[in-house]
């Protein structure tokens, strides 16, 4: 099984990039990544105003790119994620949360503090600790046409900080460049929705598998599919938006894989949509939009 390190941290998703390696389709693969901090902040200690300026600059390092044989600009690209492992303590840098409007409190942040992952567990203090559940924050393709900072995020997915972008969910990007060109990184121990303060950082050993498929007609954004539900994900300068257009994404996937009518996907998702939250600390916010597989119609 092919390995891909950390050892050549990508800050830009780009389709000048050159790949640091190629998959077949369907053929597993493991990624390693770096916390998004770049591991400067794993002894707290090293938290001061040159290493913060740095990571400020520096933020959300990724590995890759990954060629993808077979995968051509226009199409998509399925990655499946079959194990998501945590390889480091978990790194929170502190806010004091002392300003009236929580968007300032990632302007108040002055210190580290390092988590111990073991067992399943994260260690908060001595007898306390909560069960990990590890995410992707970044999964991207290259876009097409431009370079962007991997601390960003948009049709080509990115910096998307949603929970269901973990072990057992398979994530759909649209293609920009012949290969695809996948990036990973920005890895949390576990995260809530809305990412209004800061998770566990970590860095991961992630297999993965990836094969080409046609891009359906509707598609216009990042989806993730697991074997209880199916989200589309929109990111947008207005959260209120972003859940609007995901809602809209969803109708038309589920019309075309349910092989549902748009009065019957409208009605269904009347029904059992869900709406929710996935980030809104970066400069796009990003919203998603879920349904229950098990509201498919019987076949």
């Amino acid at each position: 099984m092919q390995t891909f390190g950390p050892d050549d941290l990508k800050y830009v998703y780009s389709p000048d990039h050159t790949p640091i390696g190629s998959v077949g389709a369907d053929e597993q693969f493991v990624v390693e990544t770096a916390d998004c901090f770049t591991g400067k902040f794993l002894d707290p200690g090293d938290f001061n105003e040159e290493t913060a300026a740095w990571v400020e600059a520096n933020l959300d390092g990724v590995t890759g790119p990954i060629h993808v044989v077979g995968a051509l600009a226009g199409g998509a690209v399925e990655i499946t994620l079959h194990e998501v492992n945590v390889t480091t303590p978990g790194v929170v840098v502190v806010s004091r949360c002392e300003a009236l409007s929580p968007t300032d409190w990632w302007h108040e942040e002055d210190h580290a503090v390092s988590l111990e992952v073991e067992g399943g567990r994260i260690q908060l203090r001595d007898g306390w600790s909560v069960p990990v559940a590890p995410l992707i924050g970044c999964v991207a393709t290259a876009p097409g046409r431009e370079t962007v900072l991997s601390r960003h995020e948009g049709p080509y997915g990115g910096n998307l900080d949603c929970n269901q972008i973990t072990a057992g969910a398979t994530v759909i990007l649209p293609v920009g460049v012949d290969g695809a060109y996948l990036y990973f990184g920005d890895a949390k121990a576990a995260m809530g929705d809305g990412e209004v303060t800061a998770a566990p950082e970590v860095g991961t050993r992630i297999v993965a598998s990836a094969r080409p498929v046609p891009r359906p007609p509707t598609m216009g954004s990042p989806r993730v599919r697991s074997d209880s539900q199916l989200t589309a994900i929109v990111s947008g300068i207005s959260l209120a938006d972003a859940c609007r257009d995901a809602f809209r994404e969803l109708k038309g996937w589920i019309e075309e894989e349910w092989s549902l009518s748009s009065d019957e996907a409208a009605v269904l998702m009347g029904i059992g949509a869900h709406c929710g939250v996935g980030q809104v600390s970066n400069l796009l916010h990003t919203g998603k939009c879920s349904i229950a597989r098990s509201l498919e119609p019987p076949s």
